[in-house]
């Protein structure tokens, strides 16, 4: 595990700052767990958050969300 892994590379130097008390291969998992988690806050993690928070938003109001989208289509189709 000490080889770099692209552009986690310093993922590899956890297992530093890993508690000693832990068994082996508690460690190794951890440290299987920790990369993993590094990996997948890849280049579209910011977007997927961002999607998120505005499912979050849009969800509960999904009438009214529907609505002004319908009122502002309507429009639009109107204004061409």
């Amino acid at each position: 595990m000490t080889r770099p892994i692209g552009p986690v590379a310093s993922v590899s130097l956890l297992s530093t700052s890993l508690p000693s008390n832990l068994p082996s291969h508690d460690q190794a998992a951890l440290q299987r767990h920790l990369i993993q988690c590094a990996k997948a806050r890849g280049r579209w993690f910011g977007i997927a958050l961002m999607a998120e928070r505005v499912q979050g938003l849009v969800l509960p109001r999904l009438a009214t969300t529907a609505a002004l989208g319908a009122i502002t289509l309507g429009l639009f189709a109107h204004w061409l």
